[in-house]
C-alpha cells in the first residue's frame, strides 16, 4: 500500500493568473534595467576628443621695438689713425685698400705692421723682430630669409664658458654694442684676440694678432696685449656707429635674473584634465617643435611631447586632435646668461614672425602679440601646405630662461580645423604650462 496521497493543487504561478503576474514582473525589471543603462550612458563622459571650455587668447600691443637697421658704414671701420698707429705701427693709413689676399672696401679693414713698420714690402722674407695685424670687418644683414636683426643675432657667436666643448670659448663682454663676446687663442690658425659685437643688423668682428721674436723663435703676443688691442679698436668702431663703446670683460650678464628652479619635462607640464579639454583620450608620444627648433642655439636644449586623439582608426574618418608642447631651456652657464639667452632667442623668433619671414619652407600668418602667459608672448598660425594637413595654431611665450611653444591642430572627418579656435586651444594649454614653471 502506497504512502503517497493524491496529487495536491498545482502551484499558483503555473496558473493563468500566475503567468501574467510573472510576465509583468519580468517586463518591469527589464524596463528598469534599460532606464538605468540609459541614465548611466548619459552620465558617462564621452570618449575621445573635446572642445573646451577654452580660454580666449588675449591680443595686446606690440611692445617689442623694431630695432636698429644700419645702412651706412664708417670710414676705415671707425678706427682712428692714432689707435691704428699704436696697434700696428707704420701700417697704411688707408685700411680699406685691398690686396692679393683680400678685397677690401667699406666694412673690410686691415692694418699690417712688420718690424714696427720699418719693413715696407708686400711679401717680405728675412729676420724680423715682430708683426702686428689688426682686422675689422662689418657685415650688414639684409634679411633675405629672416628679419635682418634675427639674421645678425645668429651670425654672432654667443658667450660659451664651457671649455670642454670649446678650448677657446668666447667670454662675455658688456658695454659694447647690444651684445658682445671676446676670445683669445695662441693656436697658429686662430691666434690672437677676436672681439665680436652686434648693433641692430650689423655684426662687427675685430681681430688683433701678432708675434714677437724671442731668441730666434716667434711667440704669439700675450692674451692681455691681444685683448686690450682688440677691445680698444672695437670701442672706436662702436663709437662711430653710435652705440655703447666702453667694453669690459664680465663674469655675469647684467641684470642677473635667476633661472627657474622647477622646469618639468614637456609631458609633465599639464594634467589630464587640461589635456582633456583639447585632446581627451589621447595617447602620448615624443613630439617635435615647430618654431623653437629654428631658434635654439648652443646652450639651449629643446624637448617636446605630443598627445594624439582620434575617434576612428581609419585615416580621413572621425575626429582627430593633436597637441604638442615644446620647451627650450637655456643653461645658466654664467649668472644671468640663461634668461638673456632665452630673451635673445624669443626676440629673434618674434622679429621673424612680425616681419613675415621664415628660414624654412613653412609659412605663417596671423601674427598677434599677446598679453600673456609669461613675460612676453605671441600667437601665430602655420598655414596648411595641403588639404589633408590643415593649419596649426601656435602660442609662444617666455618665462625667464625657458621658451615654451604650444601647437594645436585637428580635423572633423576630412575637414581640417582652421582659424582662431586653434589658437584659443593652444592658449588654454599654454596658461596651464606656465603655472608648472616655477
Amino acid at each position: 500500500m502506497s504512502d503517497s496521497g493524491p496529487p495536491g493543487p498545482a502551484p499558483r504561478w503555473w496558473t493563468g493568473r500566475g503567468r501574467q503576474a510573472a510576465a509583468g514582473t519580468i517586463a518591469l525589471v527589464l524596463a528598469v534595467s534599460v532606464a538605468v543603462a540609459v541614465a548611466a550612458s548619459r552620465d558617462r563622459a564621452p570618449e575621445g576628443i573635446s572642445d573646451g571650455p577654452l580660454l580666449t587668447a588675449p591680443g595686446g600691443p606690440d611692445r617689442v621695438p623694431a630695432g636698429r637697421v644700419v645702412t651706412k658704414l664708417p670710414r676705415n671701420c671707425g678706427v682712428s689713425a692714432a689707435t691704428a698707429a699704436r696697434l700696428a705701427p707704420g701700417a697704411d693709413r688707408d685700411a680699406e685698400k685691398g690686396n692679393v689676399f683680400r678685397q677690401g672696401g667699406p666694412g673690410s679693414c686691415m692694418w699690417y705692421s712688420l718690424d714696427d713698420g720699418k719693413a715696407k714690402c708686400g711679401f717680405c722674407v728675412g729676420d724680423f723682430r715682430n708683426e702686428r695685424v689688426l682686422y675689422v670687418d662689418i657685415t650688414l644683414s639684409t634679411g633675405r630669409l629672416q628679419a635682418p636683426i634675427t639674421e645678425a643675432m645668429q651670425a654672432l657667436t654667443p658667450a660659451e664658458p664651457n671649455r670642454a666643448a670649446n678650448p677657446d670659448p668666447p667670454a662675455l663682454v658688456e658695454g659694447l654694442g647690444e651684445e658682445a663676446t671676446a676670445r683669445y687663442s695662441a693656436e697658429i690658425e686662430t691666434e690672437g684676440a677676436v672681439v665680436g659685437f652686434r648693433v641692430g643688423n650689423a655684426v662687427v668682428s675685430v681681430r688683433y694678432k701678432g708675434w714677437d721674436d724671442v731668441r730666434g723663435r716667434r711667440r704669439t703676443i700675450p692674451e692681455k696685449t691681444a685683448l686690450d688691442g682688440a677691445l680698444a679698436a672695437a670701442a672706436e668702431t662702436a663709437k662711430s656707429m653710435d652705440t655703447a663703446a666702453r667694453p669690459v670683460l664680465s663674469p655675469v650678464k647684467n641684470p642677473v635674473t635667476p633661472p627657474l628652479r622647477t622646469v618639468p619635462k614637456p609631458c609633465d607640464t599639464v594634467t589630464d584634465p587640461t589635456v582633456g579639454k583639447v585632446a581627451r583620450g589621447a595617447y602620448r608620444r615624443r613630439g617635435s617643435a615647430t618654431l623653437l627648433t629654428m631658434a635654439a642655439p648652443a646652450g639651449m636644449s629643446v624637448d617636446a611631447c605630443a598627445w594624439n586623439a582620434r575617434t576612428s582608426r581609419y585615416s580621413g574618418e572621425g575626429r582627430t586632435r593633436t597637441l604638442t608642447i615644446s620647451l627650450a631651456v637655456a643653461d645658466e652657464r654664467l649668472p644671468g646668461l640663461g634668461t638673456f639667452t632665452a630673451t635673445r632667442q624669443f626676440l629673434g623668433v618674434y622679429q621673424n614672425q612680425r616681419a613675415g619671414k621664415s628660414p624654412g619652407t613653412d609659412a605663417f600668418t596671423g601674427f598677434t602679440p599677446l598679453t600673456g602667459p609669461g613675460e612676453r608672448a605671441f600667437a601665430v598660425t602655420k598655414v596648411q601646405r595641403s588639404a589633408s594637413e590643415g593649419e596649426v595654431g601656435l602660442v609662444i611665450f617666455q618665462k625667464r630662461n625657458v621658451l615654451v611653444e604650444v601647437a594645436y591642430r585637428g580635423a572633423d572627418e576630412d575637414v581640417p580645423l582652421t582659424g582662431k579656435r586653434l589658437v584659443d586651444s593652444a592658449y588654454t594649454v599654454a596658461v596651464a604650462v606656465e603655472r608648472s614653471l616655477r
